[in-house]
């Protein structure tokens, strides 16, 4: 057995055994549970804490309220203290508003007795307006990257450049190598099989192929730059396309003239031979009998995987079980739809419409019932984004065929609660505790996009309540989110909101990578309906503390889960992108399109947002300017952007939610007079001429975002940055710290330009610059 085929075997091994229920090996862990502390342990600020005032909320009947997690606390001595995290209740229906009146809450501050009341008044419900959408993305070749002031290769950069390398390094028939084999065809030379998740008998190949198609159109849209480099990928997006487009022709046609076959999607029969339907994709157990498979289909795997959810099957590795067939279909139409958008090959959209065409067929002749079946089977009914992807199909064909098919994916347990919509994350109740983060977040990714197209209010709802309970009630300090000891599997939101130390940091790990992409995803879609600061700190958090830490030093290898607990490691995975799992599969995608957040427009172009502060150049076509931001940031507090161009319109910059130092803005070398909120955006008016400068400027400072519930365990931050200890091996306890209460850099030394710091003997980095041991969180006492 060959070395390489030997490493592939384990990574199936590896991946198959993260992405599965752990009891077993959860078993065999020396110490899954978190070091201990005593309720008289002081948790941070909380300790000079002497009262929380109670509050007064609103809702309507059938809507839980949205709580405030953070409140105004009345602190000893005149001591100026944070806000105060107060765990409220988290009721699983919502009984307690089904009526119009008034009852009260009591929450908690933990390490405290105090026991702040929420008054809540329910009223008779008022037809309310969600937003619409008010912005638009700017096109990925609209924004290019730009060393820092000092000529400096940005992390941006780099990390793009160790995919745009790998990507062009790649053979696109490896990705197409389990797609020809489905259909029996012969493989070109040269062409090999991809291991992971991609390999002969792993129930979702394909699922690379779909990532590999969007990071393609991608690279090829954001390098501008090397016209060489765009000419490759330009060729492989046809030849990846041409390929798939002649598979897909096959489907549901004879094989000879005159031969047998089947049309009907709805109306496909077992393999030959075989009297049901399996998942058997060895070379000897596949079938390939492509004209039997229905007009449109196209998949690295026969139909049967979709056939058999639908009757009942399960997630597992048996032939009489599947793994997530609709998962992968949906990483497939939308790496089809992006080329489709960036390149306008007509042949891409045609192979999406004929599989949006396969799968109405199917779903729309099943029952309600069946399908809240499917759709809450732990991994087997994991759909990915089809939701999205549907809804999306419809926004570009227009046809209602596939808005219909969108709805056929609704998550009516999640979403509603129950057939009755009785409440769900529409009504703000929180359903989605203890299940599979990945598994949801990309089908709350296609409920907003299903309100981007119908305006119905109810799937704003779900995604703008499901996002503020995430970020929240789940999130870790990076930006991540899952990894639950209890339910015992790292890839599960905890059994409970807000109970992270009860019942997170998961002993396998914590933050699938994959579910902060995710995240992001999410998190800009509502900031294109919404223009709330909030979003884009949570993005530039999730984007600075995870998704650029979870890169190799050397290679595109990246990250799975990313552990938190004491001393913990990153395991980077497929270095040569040869065997993908999950979050292999979303970093092709995610460091290849850095550019696209950091700026956006109006719809009538008359506003400009500038969210992120990356070294870019902006070209602004419909305004026929350009906008050129040039920092070292997050080495120093500051960027200046010139506006090349003339006329009026609004420039809005965020201020970020940790700049309580100060927020600073010089127009042409002049002073702005300014009263700028942190969290918010700043509006600038004016007639702008070409040549104007903006100077902008946020004053870091060191900062603690602890664990909700055991607040002593706390992450360091400096300005948007997250600072790791760095270890020499793993620990058992957390790492003790000492820090001033009133002023936190009195008890840091080092280098803000190079970002590295020292508490007594302990060298703290970036926890993107930290590829050894390191502990994130730390057991903090102040004084």
């Amino acid at each position: 057995m060959k070395t390489d085929r030997f490493l592939a075997g384990l990574i199936v091994i590896f991946y198959t055994w993260a992405a599965i229920p752990l009891d077993a090996q959860r078993r065999t862990e020396a110490d899954r549970n978190l070091p201990e502390f005593p309720e008289s342990t002081p948790q941070l600020y909380n300790k000079f804490l002497t009262g929380v005032p109670d509050i007064r909320v609103k809702t309507t009947v059938g809507n839980l309220p949205r709580l405030p997690r953070y409140v105004k606390g009345v602190y000893a001595n005149n001591f100026k203290g944070p806000d105060v995290r107060v765990i409220w209740p988290a009721p699983a229906d919502n009984s307690q508003v089904l009526s119009a009146g008034t009852y009260t809450l009591t929450g908690k501050v933990p390490g405290t007795d105090i026991q702040p009341k929420a008054v809540v008044t329910v009223k008779v419900a008022e037809k309310t307006a969600t937003p619409h959408r008010s912005l638009e993305v700017f096109d990925l070749d609209k924004v290019i990257l730009n060393p820092d002031i000092y000529g400096h290769k940005t992390k941006f950069i780099e990390n793009r450049d160790k995919f745009i390398k790998g990507l062009a390094a790649t053979n696109p028939d490896n990705f197409l190598y389990m797609f020809r084999n489905a259909f029996g065809q012969k493989q070109p030379e040269g062409a090999k099989p991809l291991g992971g998740w991609d390999s002969q008998q792993t129930k979702l190949r394909g699922h690379a192929t779909g990532h590999y198609l969007s990071a393609i159109a991608q690279a090829y849209a954001g390098t501008g730059y090397d016209t060489s480099l765009r000419a490759d990928f330009a060729a492989k997006m046809e030849y990846m396309v041409n390929t798939l487009y002649e598979l897909s022709q096959l489907s549901g046609k004879p094989k000879t003239p005159g031969g047998e076959f089947v049309s009907d999607p709805a109306a496909v029969p077992p393999g030959p031979g075989k009297t049901d339907f399996n998942s058997d994709l060895s070379e000897g157990g596949i079938r390939t009998d492509y004209w039997n498979w229905g007009k449109g289909f196209i998949s690295a795997y026969p139909p049967d995987q979709f056939i058999m959810l639908e009757k009942g099957a399960t997630y597992g590795g048996s032939a009489a079980q599947i793994w997530a067939p609709y998962y992968t279909l949906h990483k497939i139409m939308a790496g089809l739809m992006d080329i489709y958008d960036i390149s306008g090959n007509e042949k891409a959209l045609e192979i999406v419409k004929g599989m949006g065409d396969w799968v109405y067929s199917r779903l729309s002749k099943l029952p309600a019932t069946t399908l809240i079946s499917m759709w809450n089977r732990y991994i087997a009914g994991e759909f990915g984004g089809m939701n999205e992807a549907m809804a999306r199909l419809y926004r570009i064909t227009k046809n209602p065929v596939y808005l219909e098919t969108a709805h056929l994916f609704d998550n009516i347990r999640l979403f509603y609660g129950d057939a009755e919509h009785s409440h769900g994350l529409a009504r703000n109740v929180d359903l989605f505790r203890g299940l599979h983060a990945n598994q949801h977040i990309p089908q709350i990714i296609g409920a907003l996009e299903i309100y981007r197209d119908t305006d119905a209010p109810e799937y704003y709802h779900i995604a703008d309540n499901f996002r503020y309970m995430v970020t929240n009630d789940y999130m870790y300090s990076i930006g991540g989110v899952a990894g639950a000891r209890n339910p015992d599997n790292p890839e599960c939101f905890t059994a409970q909101p807000a109970t992270l130390y009860e019942n997170g940091f998961a002993a396998g790990g914590q933050n699938e990578t994959c579910a902060t992409y995710n995240m992001l995803k999410l998190t800009a879609g509502l900031f294109l309906f919404n223009q709330s600061a909030e979003l884009m700190d949570y993005y530039e958090r999730g984007l600075y503390n995870h998704i650029l830490a979870s890169v190799a030093e050397n290679t595109p290898g990246n990250t799975y889960h990313v552990p938190l607990r004491p001393g913990s490691e990153k395991d980077f995975g497929n270095p040569d992108m040869t065997g993908f799992a999950c979050c292999n599969g979303t970093a092709l995608e995610s460091n290849t399109k850095f550019q696209n957040p950091i700026y956006f427009r109006s719809n009538d172009n008359k506003a400009l947002y500038v969210n992120l502060y990356i070294p870019s150049t902006l070209y602004w076509t419909e305004r026929n300017l350009t906008v050129i931001q040039s920092t070292a940031y997050p080495n120093e507090d500051k960027t200046l952007l010139t506006i090349n161009g003339r006329g009026r319109f609004d420039l809005n910059v965020r201020v970020p939610h940790w700049a309580t130092k100060g927020f600073y803005v010089k127009i042409n070398g002049k002073e702005l007079k300014i009263n700028a909120m942190p969290g918010s955006y700043l509006s600038i008016n004016r007639r702008w001429k070409n040549g104007d400068t903006v100077e902008l400027r946020m004053p870091f400072s060191f900062y603690l975002e602890p664990v909700m519930d055991q607040q002593n365990i706390a992450s360091l931050f400096y300005g948007p940055v997250l600072l790791a200890a760095q270890e020499t091996g793993p620990l058992k306890e957390w790492r003790k710290v000492t820090l001033n209460a009133e002023d936190i850099g009195k008890s840091v030394s080092g280098d803000p330009g190079k970002l590295e710091f020292k508490i007594d003997s302990v060298v703290f980095r970036p926890f993107y610059e930290s590829y050894g041991r390191y502990s994130v969180y730390l057991d903090v006492t102040l004084k």
